[in-house]
C-alpha cells in the first residue's frame, strides 16, 4: 500500500507518514458522516447564527474525522513515540464544552459527557502495558454510549456527535491498538 508523508503541522491528526487507504477512508467519513449528521438534523441546529452554524460543522468534521483517524496505525505509532503529546492532546479535546455553549439547554450534559470522557481515556491511556486495556476501554465507552442514549435527554444532534466524540477519544484515542500487535510493530519499523 502507498504511504504519503504527512506535513508536520498535521502529524497529531496523521502521524508522520499514512497510508493512503487510511487517509481516503478517514476524510471520506469525515466529511460523508458530518454531512449526513448535519442533512438529518438541520431543523435542531438551523436557528443557529450563521458563524455558530460553521463552528458546529467544523466540530461535527473535527469528531467524525477523527474517530477513523485516531484508529490509524500512523496516528498511534506517533503518539506511541510522544506519550507526553498523547496526554496532551488527551487534555485538549473540548469538543462538548464548545458544543454545550452552541446548544446551552444541555450544557450540563456536555460538561458532564467531557468529564467522564476526559477521566476514562486518561485512565485507559495510563493502563497501556495492561493486557485488559482494549477491554477496559470498550467497557467504559459502550456504557457510557448506552446510558445516553437510554434516556434520550438530547436532540439527535447532540446524542451522534457526543456519542462518536467519547468513541474517538475514550476507544479509538487512549488506546494503544498496536502495543500487543507484533506484526503491526514490524511493518512501522520497516516503513518509518
Amino acid at each position: 500500500m502507498k504511504m504519503l508523508k504527512v506535513p508536520a503541522i498535521l502529524h497529531e491528526f496523521f502521524g508522520k507518514k499514512i497510508f493512503l487507504l487510511d487517509l481516503c477512508l478517514t476524510l471520506l467519513f469525515g466529511i460523508g458522516m458530518s454531512a449526513l449528521i448535519l442533512t438529518v438534523t438541520s431543523s435542531q441546529w438551523l436557528h443557529l447564527d450563521v458563524w455558530k452554524s460553521m463552528l458546529l460543522a467544523i466540530l461535527a468534521f473535527d469528531i467524525t474525522g477523527g474517530v477513523l483517524a485516531n484508529f490509524t496505525s500512523s496516528t498511534n505509532h506517533y503518539y506511541q513515540q510522544n506519550a507526553k503529546v498523547r496526554l496532551i492532546f488527551i487534555s485538549i479535546h473540548l469538543q462538548p464544552i464548545v458544543l454545550g455553549f452552541l446548544f446551552v439547554p444541555y450544557i450540563w450534559i456536555c460538561l458532564s459527557v467531557w468529564g467522564y470522557t476526559i477521566t476514562s481515556a486518561l485512565l485507559v491511556n495510563h493502563l497501556v502495558k495492561h493486557p485488559g486495556q482494549r477491554t477496559i476501554a470498550a467497557f467504559l465507552v459502550t456504557s457510557s454510549i448506552c446510558i445516553l442514549l437510554l434516556f434520550q435527554l438530547l436532540p439527535a444532534i447532540l446524542s451522534c456527535l457526543l456519542c462518536l466524540y467519547m468513541f474517538k477519544v475514550i476507544f479509538a484515542f487512549a488506546v494503544d491498538h498496536d502495543n500487543n500487535n507484533p506484526n503491526q510493530k514490524q511493518v512501522y519499523k520497516s516503513r518509518f
